[in-house]
């Protein structure tokens, strides 16, 4: 059975209204969420879904001062066991607003909390306590976010979280995570503690049942792999991010600040999430002309005299209503898209981004594309810098100096670059360096000896070439363990492939993650529990890319057996991943 997240939220999240829908006479209801669960139903739930639930009312709880009593409506609690959340809860329920009240927890409440609540609960309104196992946000049906604050017991905030996660989707894991990161090693050993402490209340007891193999929880650090994010994107998902900006799922368009809801349940987003920008362009396109074709029938059966054959078109109008509204909502992003595309010059960066970090030209090839680039007036500061990160790691004895001094001339770059970006290049090495060294060992080729890369060369140095043309693959043989292609753009494949690989098995060596062992597991499956899992998590302590979520999909396709998701503390973007590189060489 595949992990789907979607799945796994929308049965949790239907159990929250299910109890309203078994009493006789069924009363509208109030949502009461907080500060950590307002963002995770929000992604969950559209408003007219809510309203589908006999939810008329989302309030928040710190506001319940201001609210106004409802004594005819139930109140659905929807909140995370924290302290401050529980305090609030209890000072609600000793001056109650609402009839009944259900409570619904997004992780595991201790009985000392419970019975704290209970002695709050004077008035006797509490319905029902729940625990639902939901503290995190699902992007995709195959990618989760955890909320992580900082503080003392962020670690400890952080593996709960996870578990709520690993309880939601029924599965107990043995942990893999990086020995040499010391974060990873501590949020290792922090979810070893709390799956074995939990074991003692039968909570991960029994999840594996339907396992032949024990699932794999891999926790990696960002730290590890820095080129990732670095590395402009070109499939759908992943530019809208880059390039406009992704915010719980909602996308605000620069210019006229109007705010677009990115779904699954968007039939053409759905199918077009992964695909890369010049078969988006063709798939745009055939959407375009399926709608065109079916007006132009609708307007044809108009002038029918048949009763019934026209109530049916009639009634299919709100259909083409809405049809039209999506081609209009994803016309706008995509335009955009190319808007930002063509103001950045990242068919250049790009291209150049790609034979770095892939070798597909030999170093004097790459530096002499570089210098073209960072003397581009059009190229962005933070374009140039990106460029030399990817450079320095690729080629860490380069010369850098006359590479930075054309950063630095302000008549080549403006706005010019703040310090904090050349305090950067300068120290990448030494705090990034391990993490780059997959550059070195891997995707180096000389174009001195190889045609095929000879080829891809020539592709560079034309000047017009349309953009299918681009992006279209050629008709040569794919691995059976991860699609190849000679798409210019796409031709980087993120660590994680390689690191999963080992993981599961399709990678003889071994593998470098260190291995740790829940009671539950260990007694399981014994020393079977490091052999190759049928389920996989992966979470990535320092934020997760959307490129990285659609390497997990493509891997699910491709290996039938083996099912995958990915999460991370954030989502990043190349911007904001510039931005915390930057404090971490402060």
């Amino acid at each position: 059975m595949s992990l789907s997240l979607t799945h796994v939220t929308g049965v949790y999240f239907e159990r929250l209204f299910a109890q309203n829908k078994t009493l006789s006479a069924a009363k509208a209801q109030v949502l009461l969420v907080d500060r950590f669960t307002m963002p995770i139903i929000s992604m969950c739930y559209t408003q007219s879904q809510l309203l589908q639930q006999e939810v008329i009312l989302v309030e928040m709880l710190d506001k319940q001062h201001s609210l106004s009593p409802m004594r005819h409506l139930n109140c659905v609690v929807y909140i995370k066991p924290e302290k401050e959340s529980l305090a609030m809860l209890s000072a609600e329920l000793r001056s109650p607003h609402y009839s009944q009240y259900s409570v619904f927890f997004s992780n595991s409440a201790s009985k000392n909390d419970i019975e704290k609540l209970a002695r709050a609960d004077e008035n006797e309104v509490v319905r029902s306590v729940v625990e639902v196992f939901s503290d995190y946000s699902v992007v995709n049906d195959n990618l989760f976010q955890v909320a992580v604050e900082a503080g003392a017991n962020s670690t400890v905030h952080e593996a709960a979280s996870l578990s709520s996660l690993l309880l939601s989707v029924k599965k107990c894991p043995a942990i893999r995570y990086e020995p040499q990161s010391l974060v990873a090693k501590r949020l290792a050993s922090e979810m070893l503690y709390h799956i074995n402490s939990n074991s003692n209340n039968n909570l991960f007891d029994d999840l594996n049942r339907t396992c032949d193999s024990a699932p794999v929880l891999v926790i990696l650090d960002r730290k590890s792999d820095p080129i990732t994010p670095l590395v402009t994107p070109w499939t759908y998902q992943s530019m809208i991010h880059e390039l406009i900006g992704i915010d719980k799922n909602v996308v605000m368009l620069p210019e006229s600040g109007e705010q677009l809801t990115l779904s699954e349940k968007d039939d053409f987003f759905r199918d077009a999430m992964y695909l890369n920008y010049g078969d988006l362009t063709d798939k745009f396109q055939q959407y375009v002309d399926s709608y065109k074709r079916q007006t132009k029938q609708s307007a044809t059966s108009l002038q029918t005299q048949d009763l019934a054959e026209l109530k049916k078109l009639l009634t299919r109008f709100p259909e083409f209503k809405k049809l039209s509204a999506n081609i209009l909502k994803h016309l706008n992003i995509i335009s955009e898209i190319d808007k930002q595309i063509s103001a950045q010059s990242l068919w250049a960066v790009g291209e150049l981004q790609q034979t770095i970090v892939c070798g597909l030209d030999n170093h004097n090839a790459i530096r002499s594309k570089l210098l073209q680039v960072l003397r581009d007036v059009a190229v962005s500061a933070e374009n140039k810098v990106k460029l030399l990160l990817l450079y320095t790691a690729k080629f860490p004895t380069g010369d850098m100096e006359p590479l930075v001094s054309l950063l630095r001339d302000p008549t080549l770059t403006n706005p010019p670059p703040p310090a904090r970006y050349f305090s950067l290049v300068a120290n990448f090495n030494r705090v990034f360096g391990a993490g780059a060294k997959n550059l070195h060992d891997e995707h180096t080729h000389d174009n001195t000896t190889n045609n095929n890369n000879n080829n891809i060369a020539k592709l560079f140095t034309q000047n017009k070439i349309k953009i299918q043309s681009l992006f279209n693959p050629t008709n040569r043989p794919r691995s059976a363990s991860m699609p190849k292609t000679d798409n210019i753009f796409m031709q980087y494949i993120p660590p994680l492939h390689e690191t999963l690989g080992h993981v599961t098995g399709h990678i003889k060596t071994p593998s470098s993650l260190s291995l740790l062992v829940p009671d539950t597991v260990n007694k399981q499956y014994g020393g079977a529990a490091g052999v190759a899992p049928q389920h996989v998590v992966v979470y990535f302590k320092g934020g997760a890319t959307y490129e990285e979520a659609r390497l997990i999909h493509e891997m699910s396709r491709m290996r039938s057996g083996i099912s995958y998701v990915i999460g991370g503390d954030s989502l990043l973007d190349s911007s904001s991943w510039l931005e915390r590189m930057c404090e971490m060489v402060e």
